[in-house]
């Protein structure tokens, strides 16, 4: 099962391709803004996100864009009634896996899912050790924390899906929430986020 969004502003098509992925046991939302996306992204990741282009506050390979800048590394679907060929090498450039062509098969839609369902399985093989500290990744390299950084990264690894404060961290640091500056939490974390990176 796969968490999946489905972002287009086309209700009719937006519920049929929603109903057609539930049906094949998948967990789907759906939004009809490139804003409403955001939030949905906000409060829960995505695993796979399902994109069209023509969209009431842009253009959605804009937002693919932008979340290949940020890091994110959900399989990214476009579906889209643009189908020229310059169209799809702008979509495949821009950070997209697969680009779909409106009207949508569901037949075709639900086998690119599954390859990319089976593609995520494989991406998903990180290894954590909290007794060592060490991040293995799907490669076999080694990614060292320190304690800090492992305390750090251990606290949100269990709460995955789920928004983690900043004082919920400072605790599991054992550091005194009132007193502890900020500014220390955001560069163990920029730290942590570049050493996984450059794995």
């Amino acid at each position: 099962m796969a968490q999946i969004l489905v972002l287009d502003d086309e209700t009719d098509i937006c519920d049929e391709v929603a109903s057609s992925l539930r049906n094949a046991g998948h967990d789907v939302r759906s939004a009809g803004t490139i804003a409403a996306c955001r939030m949905h992204l906000m409060q829960r990741p995505a695993d796979i996100l399902i994109v069209d282009r023509m969209l009431p506050d842009g253009d959605g390979l804009e937002l693919v864009t932008q979340l290949r800048e940020e890091g994110q590394r959900c399989a990214i679907l476009v579906f889209t009634a643009r189908d020229a060929s310059q169209d799809r090498i702008e979509g495949y450039s821009k950070g997209a896996d697969h680009y779909l062509t409106k009207p949508v098969r569901l037949e075709e839609l639900n086998a690119v899912v599954e390859s990319l369902v089976w593609r995520l399985r494989l991406r998903a093989e990180w290894l954590y050790n909290p007794d060592t500290q060490i991040l293995k990744t799907p490669t076999k390299d080694q990614v060292r924390f320190t304690n800090t950084e492992g305390t750090i990264f251990k606290t949100l690894v269990i709460s995955v899906g789920h928004i983690v404060s900043r004082q919920e961290i400072v605790r599991a640091l054992g550091k005194n929430e009132a007193a502890y500056d900020d500014r220390n939490l955001d560069v163990m974390v920029m730290r942590i986020k570049k050493k996984i990176a450059a794995a």
